[in-house]
């Protein structure tokens, strides 16, 4: 079966490590995180074949899963890819910039920011997207230990982020609270011949 993803450089992120990591994928650099969860994930898959009409790749796990992802127009050096070539999804920990409570009756909501570069012209294709999140959202669980919140969007889904800048004192973060979160995460798809990406 062909899943074909037609998306956003960060959605077709996610929706390709979904594929690939359901079949096991062996070029997978590290096992996947649970979703939701503050940590970094990479997976890797083998292209199996091009359409440069349609800027349409196949990407193919070692149990013979496929995934077609399609780059549209915003790829750069789409020519340079080869059959074997392998494609890489690398996503950052999601880390916190700023948290700061809020009112108890405020509305849960939600707003990202999207910054995208692309690979030098005559490389191998490549995009690196970083994606600033502010989020009010209800705190649901506190772990100082390990530097994590857990809060619940306004879709209801629960989010994992890890707070690094040692000036967010979470000791005075309560369970329950409404708070003003922004995260920043980075989503980086890099094709590279299998020696290079051997060496990697």
């Amino acid at each position: 079966m062909i899943h074909r993803i037609s998306r956003s450089p960060s959605l077709l992120a996610a929706a390709l490590a979904a594929a690939l990591f359901s079949a096991g994928s062996a070029y997978a650099q590290r096992p996947p995180a649970p979703v939701g969860v503050a940590e970094e994930a990479v997976i890797s898959g083998k292209i199996v074949d091009i359409d440069p009409t349609t800027k349409a790749v196949l990407v193919q796990g070692p149990r013979g899963n496929v995934v077609e992802l399609v780059g549209g127009d915003e790829v750069r050096n789409f020519g340079q890819i080869r059959k074997g070539d392998i494609l890489t999804v690398a996503r950052g920990a999601a880390i916190v910039a700023k948290l700061e409570p809020v009112d108890s009756k405020a509305t849960a909501l939600a707003e990202s920011v999207e910054r995208t570069s692309r690979a030098a012209e005559g490389g191998k294709p490549g995009i690196m997207r970083e994606i600033t999140t502010t989020v009010t959202a209800e705190i649901t669980k506190i772990d100082p230990a390990k530097h994590l919140i857990t809060f619940r969007g306004p879709r209801e889904t629960l989010r994992t982020v890890k707070v690094e800048d040692p000036a967010i004192d979470l000791t005075q973060i309560k369970r329950g609270q409404m708070a003003k979160i922004v995260y920043r995460e980075v989503v980086a798809i890099t094709v590279k011949a299998p020696a290079a990406a051997a060496e990697n």
